[in-house]
């Protein structure tokens, strides 16, 4: 009786169940990578959120401040020396953030951070005195750096993480003052009616 059936038998086997287990190992280690890079991506998320949040808390302490000496007319006045504390606390949870993320983040992320880092602190010298408290131009043309820097950073970090869709950025709203003088003006206009007034009825 020849062997050589049972023996191909037990190769077919054999190796079926070799191919059996490097397509389960090999399976195995993309559910692993998919896992691992998942939980990158969140602690990633998490990272950027809270530089960003620091980031904002900082620049909302600035402007407080900055109302206070006549900087800014948007946010409500905080004393510079109530708020000199609070500024360096919010200065110091910003630079560990940012410490954080320059571990987990790529290169251009890390860039974007750091140009951030830079327009934010412009607003707060303005906050502590450093520069000229009259320049309300200067002032100005900071909080325009400062959202370009927000921008600039949400994109790359967004491309980083995958994310789809499009875009919105972020603009500086105009001063609630000069909105209002607006409308007061359109409502002067002669022949412009009040807003939500009622059109006179037609007649029959």
């Amino acid at each position: 009786m020849s062997i050589v059936g049972p023996l191909l038998a037990l190769a077919g086997v054999l190796l079926g169940a070799v191919l059996s287990y490097a397509f389960s190992v090999q399976g195995e280690n993309r559910r692993e990578r998919w896992a691992l890079s998942r939980e990158w991506r969140e602690r990633r998320l998490q990272t950027y959120g809270a530089f960003v949040s620091d980031i904002k808390r900082m620049k909302s302490v600035a402007a407080r401040i900055a109302a206070d000496v006549g900087l800014d007319d948007q946010a409500p006045p905080m004393t510079r020396e109530a708020g000199k504390d609070v500024l360096a606390e919010a200065n110091m949870a910003r630079g560990n953030s940012f410490e954080t993320l320059s571990l987990i983040a790529g290169r251009e992320v890390v860039q974007a951070a750091r140009a951030l880092n830079r327009a934010v602190w412009r607003l707060e010298w303005f906050a502590r005195g450093l520069l000229d408290d009259t320049d309300v131009d200067g002032w100005l043309v900071a909080k325009r750096g400062y959202y370009h820097a927000l921008n600039r950073f949400h994109e790359i970090a967004r491309h980083e993480l995958g994310v789809t869709g499009v875009f919105s950025p972020r603009e500086e709203e105009g001063s609630p003052r000069e909105q209002y003088e607006l409308e007061r003006q359109a409502r002067t206009l002669p022949g412009r009616r009040p807003p939500h007034a009622s059109p006179a009825a037609e007649p029959n």
